[in-house]
């Protein structure tokens, strides 16, 4: 995780957020959206950029991942300490939208704007100070310029492909002293053997999958060059927080117990959601993906072994 304040520029005048919004206060179903390119069983966007799929089952993990997000945090919606009188609020990648309502209960005087490029959104009990809009995190957003006081991003690996052009935007838009919190899971596993991020696990595998991401010009672990991208858009004051995310069956604490089950849920369940596309695109069949993964969860799933990720 990332914490992080732009540097203070007095020249700056900050107003309202504009709302270029097509989805009113809440989204439509699924079947509203454009044309989708399905790999793998899973559907994707349209625009074949965004390989993070949209679907039912895909809405799940997004789901199970936000209570994994909240477990890390102790139950809180970010690491970030956010005044009490914030106004404006952005989330980048809202998803199902659940961290935006959220906000929205403990937050009610701000303003919260939730982008993301599927129309997937909860359109029930959606409270008036929360409106979503339906575009690539990529393009520019229907925001004024010096208008936010805090910005969200989580989860947005796999659907970007310029990252320092997004922290350069997320700068503009934020207000002298704006926060920002950035969130994003490595998609690299290791064995909890004491030496801590020595040892990587299915080293093979998780290079196959990054050397695919080359191929595409995508990255799924870009948190490694954030704090070079941040400081050249002009972020200051710049902190890292790093969680252990187990899997398998060897946490002993509680608290890691509870996020070893909800990482086994997501490896188990929803492993697939991120290959479809991807593996496509560079000329994989289903039949010689499902020769490739076995390996994969033999590997992790091995009584010798302690595999855990990080956040």
């Amino acid at each position: 995780m990332y914490t992080h304040v732009p540097k203070c520029t007095p020249s700056q005048k900050p107003s309202a957020p504009t709302d270029r919004d097509n989805s009113g206060s809440g989204a439509g179903s699924m079947a509203d959206e454009p044309p989708y390119i399905e790999a793998f069983g899973h559907k994707y966007h349209h625009s074949g950029r965004i390989f993070v799929p949209f679907d039912e089952k895909e809405q799940q993990r997004m789901e199970v991942q936000h209570k994994l997000y909240r477990q890390c945090l102790n139950g809180a919606l970010t690491a970030t300490r956010i005044p009490l009188n914030v106004k404006n609020i952005l989330d980048l990648g809202s998803g199902t939208g659940l961290w935006p309502l959220e906000m929205a209960a403990r937050y009610p005087q701000a303003n919260i704007l939730g982008i993301d490029i599927s129309r997937i959104q909860k359109t029930t009990a959606v409270p008036p100070n929360v409106k979503f809009a339906i575009d690539n995190v990529e393009n520019p957003w229907p925001i004024s310029a010096g208008s936010i006081d805090f910005l969200h991003i989580r989860g947005l690996a796999g659907g970007v492909t310029d990252w320092p052009s997004l922290f350069k935007q997320a700068y503009e838009k934020l207000k002298p002293g704006g926060l920002l919190e950035w969130s994003e899971q490595a998609i690299q596993i290791f064995d909890f053997d004491g030496k801590f991020g020595d040892a990587e696990l299915c080293p093979e595998f998780l290079k196959l999958w990054r050397d695919l991401g080359k191929e595409n010009n995508i990255d799924f672990t870009p948190s490694p060059n954030g704090p070079v991208w941040l400081v050249e858009a002009g972020f200051e004051n710049i902190a890292q927080r790093t969680e252990i995310l187990p899997l398998g069956n060897w946490a002993q604490d509680e608290s890691l117990r509870n996020r070893q089950t909800l990482m086994n849920s997501i490896s188990n369940e929803h492993f697939e959601n991120h290959c479809g596309l991807l593996f496509t695109n560079c000329g994989w069949t289903k039949e010689k993906f499902d020769e490739v993964a076995p390996t994969f969860f033999s590997d992790i799933r091995a009584e010798s072994q302690k595999p855990y990720t990080m956040l």
